[in-house]
């Protein structure tokens, strides 16, 4: 048997071929250094959903303890705190739909038109760097001397005007106008762009759809004249 035995480096070079198979016992360190876990760590997701059954467990017990207490405003701030804590957690990323993330790159231009008391002012700006190309002002240095008023229906028509002329001069003639909040298209805003369409420049509006209000229809009414 002494002269049959190998020797170690034999072992390892037979190891190496596949040659050698035997089996290790469990309490050898050789077992110890060949047992690797080949389970994947619990993803990202399991772990979240764990984090927040804690949280809101050490709510539960926060509460139930502040509502034993006498003290009526710390309860109502441990209340408040599990749920901005499960607010945050449930919070959902909104993806953008292909449209959304195409259309910038299809009409890359977007006509901004800003009416307060005193002045006009429209401008074309490109929706991917956020950057001005062609300005128009009423109290601007080349236009504020030949308007008699800077706030007027005159005033907007030329505005457009002379936007539109700078904007075909860059080489712009489509571009998006979605209104800001309360803001209808009526009065100056619509000079304003009519003078703009006039002039060559081809604009599409974006109006946001204002969803139906439900009317609850009440029953009948019935009146017994005596």
């Amino acid at each position: 048997m002494v002269q049959n035995s190998l020797d170690f480096d034999e072992i390892e070079d037979l190891k190496l071929q596949k040659k050698l198979f035997y089996k290790l016992d469990r309490g050898s360190k050789e077992y110890e250094e060949c047992n690797i876990s080949f389970h994947r760590k619990k993803s990202f997701k399991t772990r979240l959903e764990k984090q927040r059954k804690t949280k809101m467990v050490k709510g539960c017990k926060k509460s139930e303890e502040a509502s034993a207490k006498p003290s009526r405003g710390h309860s109502i701030t441990l209340v408040c705190e599990v749920h901005n804590e499960r607010t945050s957690v449930d919070k959902k990323v909104r993806t953008p739909t292909f449209n959304q993330l195409t259309d910038p790159y299809h009409l890359p231009f977007c006509l901004d038109i800003f009416i307060t008391k005193g002045s006009v002012r429209a401008s074309v700006i490109h929706r991917v760097t956020s950057k001005v190309v062609a300005v128009a002002h009423s109290i601007s240095k080349d236009m504020k001397f030949d308007l008699t008023c800077k706030k007027d229906a005159i005033a907007c028509a030329a505005v457009g005007e002379i936007l539109a002329q700078r904007a075909i001069e860059d080489d712009i003639h489509n571009a998006v106008y979605t209104p800001r909040k309360r803001d209808k298209i009526e009065g100056k805003l619509q000079i304003v762009l009519q003078s703009i369409i006039d002039h060559g420049v081809d604009v599409k509006v974006k109006l946001k759809q204002k969803k139906p209000v439900k009317v609850s229809c009440s029953p009948p009414v019935i009146c017994f004249i005596v």
